[in-house]
């Protein structure tokens, strides 16, 4: 049995899975409707583009953000509609991303994971939980060290 920390940030992972996304689509027709009524000028056509171009951004980012915990041997990921069990021995490698707000980090699977060869889980922040980014990528480095050990 694996002690782990807090994999995932519950209350980050619902806002950047369902809430952000949701901010930008259901905010797109307004835009729209601000070109389409009236003689639009040149700043709102290219504020439609631009909003068009980030909402696209915002949704690819989002997709493959999954609630993950750790029971046992077993990562548990959900997408708020399933949840799935795979086995930890299945994590090829991590990659880490500081570049974006919040940091998150990408898991690799090896064979693919019902949710695809690729997870990204947004790990509890430091305000939020003891637990921090380094933390948790530090305990999933020593899973895939494990993993090429065997």
């Amino acid at each position: 049995m694996r002690t782990s920390p807090k994999l995932s940030s519950p209350f980050l992972t619902f806002l950047h899975k369902w809430i952000l996304p949701a901010f930008f689509l259901l905010s797109w027709p307004v835009w729209v409707g601000g070109v389409l009524r009236g003689s639009p000028s040149e700043w709102e056509g290219v504020m439609l583009m631009l909003w068009s171009v980030a909402c696209t951004a915002v949704l690819i980012w989002s997709w493959p953000i999954k609630l993950v915990t750790v029971e046992g041997d077993y990562f548990v990921m959900s997408n708020y509609f399933t949840s799935h069990h795979v086995p930890i021995a299945h994590l090829a490698s991590i990659t880490e991303s500081h570049s974006v707000h919040p940091p998150t980090i990408i898991l690799h699977f090896e064979p693919s994971s019902p949710f695809g060869k690729r997870v990204r889980i947004i790990p509890p922040q430091v305000s939020f939980a003891p637990e921090g980014p380094d933390e948790v990528a530090a305990f999933l480095r020593s899973v895939v060290n494990d993993r090429e050990r065997l």
